[in-house]
């Protein structure tokens, strides 16, 4: 039965995904809670079919019913990161419930970089105050090995900013993954988003002066986590 549970987290992962992208979209711009969605290109409110997670981006085939633009895959995409980050979570417990806000947090994080290469602290600053909360009342069940694992990377990533090779928001969201999750999980989160990064990089060409949201990457590497544990 467990792979009922799963399939249903997917489904609501899938419909978290996709009001995030929603979100991100209309942040500070128009309301993103009562409003029903529209095609950002004609401006045409959708219908309740039109808005169904992955199945309505296939039924129409990647475009608007109404001006039939083309809709980016991006969000099929984000959609479908979505369901597998959530399709572990048990609901059913506080630590579930604080979880799924930290992956809802960061997913923000990860659509605001993609899109325009920054993002506003207020998206990850949810996920900021429980990890460290969750720190603050886990300090006893820090070793050694934990601080060896944790520093280094810490003082990398602190000496990067510095040089201005890579931004805060990189070391912010190492910091949760460390606090919240465990130095391991943050630093073989960062590690398979830079293979992943390098393989994207090498393949496509891409210029080295050219701005890298290196965020989803790292979202995406948390993701294989979670569902490898």
């Amino acid at each position: 039965m467990e792979w009922i549970f799963e399939i249903s987290n997917f489904l609501i992962g899938t419909c978290l995904a996709s009001h995030a992208c929603v979100i991100v979209e209309r942040a500070g711009k128009e309301d993103f809670i009562f409003s029903r969605s529209k095609c950002t290109n004609c401006n045409q409110q959708l219908c309740l079919l039109d808005e169904i997670p992955l199945i309505s981006y296939l039924v129409l085939k990647g475009r608007c019913r109404y001006c039939k633009v083309h809709i980016p895959c991006e969000y099929f995409f984000t959609e479908f990161l979505g369901g597998f980050a959530f399709s572990k979570i048990n609901f059913s417990n506080i630590h579930g419930v604080y979880t799924a806000i930290v992956l809802f947090s960061l997913l923000l994080t990860a659509i605001s970089d993609y899109q325009v290469q920054e993002f506003d602290i207020i998206l990850v600053l949810p996920a900021l105050v429980i990890s460290v909360l969750h720190i603050m009342n886990n300090l006893n069940s820090i070793s050694i090995i934990g601080f060896i694992q944790f520093f280094p990377i810490f003082l990398l990533l602190l000496f990067e900013i510095i040089r201005k090779k890579c931004g805060s928001g990189d070391l912010i969201v190492y910091l949760i993954l460390s606090f919240y999750f465990s130095s391991k999980l943050a630093n073989l989160t960062f590690l398979i988003a830079s293979i992943t990064l390098l393989i994207i990089f090498f393949s496509n060409k891409m210029s080295e002066k050219q701005p890298i949201a290196f965020i989803p990457f790292i979202y995406i590497g948390l993701i294989i986590q979670l569902l490898c544990k």
